[in-house]
């Protein structure tokens, strides 16, 4: 039986504002330890990692633009650093009514389509952000980074235009289609 490949979608900012987050990422894998993050582009996830079966991608896509063709481009504001304790660090993302929507619709379609989309979570409430360190970020150097990031200013914004669906290689997260917002 074939256990699928592993995949999840999510908006990723533009290549300049991904570049200036993938640094603040490697300051965390060399001052404070933590280089888990690294295995994935700078991204906001919409729909979390769930198995699909080999040969699925196209199916998923054309799901993934099902949802896309009613959407128009929106704007994302990125304000500050977060966290949630007691181990991850990340670039908080201002809430708004059409981010909202779409995870809200994503997350509908892969309950409803689990013949394509294996998802299975339980419902919770949706926080977007963009994380910084997870995971391998010590307990101390979890505080020890919070104490400095807490208070630092960190602010832009983009338009998302599309959804990028992510495959897992068996070592890192590669992007794998785009499906662009086309309303």
């Amino acid at each position: 039986m074939d256990s699928g490949a592993l995949y999840f979608v999510a908006i990723l900012p533009p290549k300049s504002l991904s570049e200036e987050i993938q640094k603040i990422r490697y300051d965390f894998r060399d001052r404070y330890d933590s280089r888990h993050a690294l295995k994935s582009p700078p991204h906001i996830t919409l729909l979390s990692p769930f198995r699909a079966q080999s040969g699925a991608e196209k199916e998923i896509v054309k799901s993934l633009a099902e949802v896309t063709d009613s959407m128009y481009p929106f704007r994302i504001r990125l304000n500050n650093y977060a966290s949630f304790p007691p181990r991850v660090i990340f670039i908080d993302v201002k809430r708004s009514n059409e981010l909202g929507r779409i995870q809200e619709m994503l997350e509908n379609k892969a309950r409803i389509q689990s013949h394509v989309f294996n998802y299975n979570y339980d419902r919770r409430p949706f926080h977007p952000h963009l994380t910084i360190a997870f995971k391998d970020l010590s307990l101390e150097n979890f505080q020890r980074s919070w104490d400095e990031f807490k208070n630092k200013v960190f602010e832009a914004e983009f338009m998302a235009d599309r959804l990028t669906l992510l495959k897992h290689t068996g070592e890192i997260w590669q992007p794998v289609a785009d499906i662009r917002l086309t309303k």
